[in-house]
């Protein structure tokens, strides 16, 4: 990792870091995350801010936001939900550079797994499989969410809402506050947003899990370690 990588995620153990050497490795990330990247600059621009400016409105450092930019950092969704806040776009318009076309909603949302999905989204290591129904002032976001063994949230991070993640396969971490949690397959957690929290696969298998997420174009702040 290169010495503007460290210091971008000084606040997270770098070991589970996702580096441009990291992504080299799977075509499929590295596209992704140069591609988000790109998407994010555009926005940034067509704002007329600085990376400083977004840095100051977002709460994430420039060197982080530099180094997702250029497409060797993944990016968190409490991460995206800040940087969308401050540039009042819609998250999905940001993750939408990495993914297929948008599907309609429909009045109901069903999952029958990833190889039946209509909509999925890839950032770095991280998959994103959404299947939120068009339900009228809809708070719940569901989502299938699958994370190879490279991932990272690197700061701590809060937002408005709450959260509940089903593991379904694989070891998942969390960080809440000061406490370490490692969920097994068949085991679930239920967090409010507001808790300073962090996710990470530290094993060598992908992770596969429910999540459910609440106001999800809320501001997201990030705290150091």
């Amino acid at each position: 990792m290169t010495t503007d990588a460290a210091t971008a995620v000084s606040t997270a153990d770098s070991h589970f870091a996702l580096s441009a050497d990291d992504a080299a490795g799977d075509d499929r990330f590295a596209s992704s995350l140069v591609a988000v990247g790109a998407r994010l600059r555009e926005f940034r621009r067509e704002a007329k801010f600085s990376l400083r400016d977004l840095a100051a409105a977002s709460g994430l450092s420039p060197s982080f936001l530099s180094l997702v930019e250029r497409g060797e950092c993944s990016l968190s969704l409490t991460s995206l939900f800040s940087i969308a806040h401050a540039l009042k776009i819609d998250p999905s318009d940001v993750l939408n550079a990495g993914a297929a076309p948008v599907q309609p909603k429909a009045e109901y949302g069903v999952w029958r797994g990833p190889q039946h999905a209509t909509t999925r989204t890839v950032v770095g290591e991280r998959e994103y499989f959404p299947f939120a129904a068009d339900v009228a002032h809809g708070v719940l976001n569901p989502m299938f969410f699958r994370v190879q063994p490279t991932a990272t949230i690197a700061p701590l991070a809060v937002h408005d809402g709450e959260e509940v993640a089903y593991v379904v396969s694989g070891t998942l971490w969390l960080r809440l506050r000061d406490d370490e949690v490692e969920l097994q397959p068949g085991e679930a957690i239920h967090f409010s947003s507001q808790t300073p929290h962090s996710i990470a696969n530290r094993t060598d298998q992908p992770v596969e899990a429910l999540w459910l997420t609440t106001n999800t174009t809320a501001t997201a702040q990030h705290h150091e370690s």
